[in-house]
């Protein structure tokens, strides 16, 4: 055997030496709670206590292997935790990509030359750092004493007998969605700030210079280079915001999760409540994940297919095998 052939089979032995604990964390720590859920929605479990989980096709009395996903499905808080959790994601991941975007092309444009861009990136994200339930409450108080109280309630009052507005009008800004709205809004959008700046001045600096030769103006610029080249990165922003927003529980569960409404439950909540508020009904709150993974995986395929994807590529690609296969047929 070579020396280098020895030097190299010398760093390969210490390279998988150094993989084993982050790969026995991760079997104990992610893949295995991640298999026990998986097999748990499949699973028939006494709701009272801890029991030996069972398949529902070997029950005494078999049901279908679908049964918890059935359950899940007819459950009318379901489908109120479902509607909230879109219209809470959708309400509030728009505005924060287009604040996020919008601030992230003026922090990098060469010609504008913002100064003080490391404290603006700071303040920015900031919020991330700060607790969802803290910050919920300080936005909720803010918000109470600008509208109803103070001299907040004299700009309110002013507003509505200069302009028409009843009390009644204004209640919205204190509701319990308005709030956890604006709260995710203004937590989220720093990281995301952060993500687009990445990628945006990881794109060589020759194809802005291109763009600027070429005449482009500003909204040309970002719109026709700047978002075609980080397509991957907005992909991960995508699915990092499908996550967070799907997934939201902090800040909607400070209201508390028995609303008479439902007006704050999301499905986050839904499988807390399954799983931990009494009924310890494990089997539909696996299944009720596997709903929510199944979400995350529609959702982000969704935005990738429809805004993220290189349509010209893909078009490329179609082309390239429709000619493979007219030259095999021709063989």
């Amino acid at each position: 055997m070579s020396r280098k052939n020895h030097i190299e089979r010398h760093y390969t032995k210490w390279g998988y030496i150094f993989v084993i604990p982050f790969v026995v964390v991760f079997l104990i720590f992610s893949f295995w709670p991640m298999a026990s859920t998986i097999y748990y929605a499949f699973c028939y479990l006494k709701h009272a206590g801890n029991t030996n989980p069972v398949l529902l096709t070997l029950l005494d009395e078999p049901k279908p292997w679908y049964q918890n996903f059935k359950d899940v499905f007819i459950a009318k808080s379901f489908w109120d935790a479902f509607k909230n959790t879109i219209v809470f994601f959708l309400v509030s991941t728009i505005p924060e990509w287009l604040l996020a975007f919008w601030l992230a092309a003026m922090m990098t444009d060469r010609r504008m030359k913002i100064k003080g861009r490391f404290l603006w990136k700071t303040a920015f994200f900031f919020p991330k750092l700060v607790a969802g339930s803290t910050l919920g409450y300080a936005v909720l108080d803010q918000i109470i004493s600008v509208v109803f109280q103070g001299s907040g309630y004299t700009m309110a009052a002013f507003m509505m007998n200069g302009f028409g507005f009843r009390e009644k009008d204004l209640e919205f800004l204190t509701s319990v969605q308005f709030v956890i709205i604006l709260t995710t809004l203004f937590m989220h959008f720093g990281i995301t700030f952060i993500y687009a700046i990445a990628g945006i001045t990881g794109i060589p600096v020759e194809v802005f210079e291109a763009a600027e030769i070429d005449g482009a103006n500003r909204a040309q610029t970002f719109f026709r280079v700047t978002l075609p080249s980080m397509r991957p990165m907005l992909f991960f922003i995508t699915v990092v915001s499908v996550v967070d927003g799907i997934g939201m529980y902090d800040i909607p569960s400070l209201f508390g999760p028995f609303d008479t409404f439902r007006r704050n439950l999301t499905l986050m909540m839904y499988m807390e409540k399954q799983a931990f508020s009494g009924s310890y009904a494990y089997d539909k709150a696996s299944a009720a994940s596997l709903v929510l993974l199944a979400i995350y995986i529609l959702m982000s395929g969704i935005i990738y297919f429809l805004f993220l994807r290189d349509k010209d590529e893909a078009r490329l690609k179609k082309l390239n095998r429709e000619k493979e296969r007219e030259l095999a047929r021709s063989i």
